[in-house]
């Protein structure tokens, strides 16, 4: 019985590494596109809604339309 549980719970930490390895760091193309589209939205004027601010850049980095 103990070895099933060990088995169960190596797997499920083989699962997890592997999510993380999939979604990745973002990488300097990446970086660069966000500073774009920050440059972007501070050219906006958003005033306090922060949120409509953030789906802007989201938006954009992922290449939507806004």
């Amino acid at each position: 019985m103990k070895t099933i549980a060990l088995l169960g719970l190596v797997g499920l930490v083989g699962v997890v590494a592997l999510g993380a390895a999939a979604q990745g760091t973002g990488g300097p193309v990446t970086a660069v596109k966000e500073a774009e589209c920050n440059k972007q939205a501070d050219a906006q004027d958003f005033g306090i809604h922060d949120y409509q601010r953030h789906r802007f850049v989201i938006r954009c980095i992922a290449g939507l339309s806004h």
